[in-house]
C-alpha cells in the first residue's frame, strides 16, 4: 500500500486572532465575517479556520490552522480578504491582537 502524505505538526501555522468591533458595527461585522469564512474555507491549504463571538461582548475570536504559513500568506493576499481589512480602522475599536500558536504534547 503507498504511504499516504502527513501533514507534520511542526510544519502548520496557526493564529488566533482577537477582534474588538465597535458596538455600532457588530452586525455588519458578523454579516462580513459570514461571507469571509464561506469564502476561506474553500483555500487550499487550510486546516481549520472559525470565528467565535464572547458572549455578551463585542469581542470576536478568529482561529486559524494552515498547512503551512505559505498558504495563510497566500490566503490573506486575496482581494476578498484585503476588502475585508481596509474596513478594520471603520469597524475595530482597536488594533487586532495576533498570536502565532506552537503545537503543544
Amino acid at each position: 500500500m503507498p504511504a499516504q502524505t502527513e501533514i507534520i505538526m511542526s510544519d502548520q501555522y496557526a493564529l488566533c486572532v482577537l477582534l474588538n468591533i465597535k458596538p455600532e458595527h457588530e452586525e455588519e461585522f458578523a454579516r462580513r465575517v459570514s461571507e469571509n469564512v464561506t469564502e476561506t474555507r474553500k483555500d487550499e491549504g487550510l486546516i481549520t479556520f472559525n470565528y467565535h463571538k464572547v458572549v455578551e461582548a463585542p469581542i470576536w475570536i478568529l482561529y486559524e490552522i494552515w498547512e503551512s504559513k505559505k498558504h495563510s500568506d497566500t490566503h490573506r493576499l486575496k482581494p476578498n480578504v484585503q476588502e475585508f481589512f481596509a474596513q478594520a480602522e471603520r469597524i475595530l475599536a482597536r488594533e487586532p491582537e495576533i498570536y502565532q500558536l506552537e503545537p503543544s504534547d
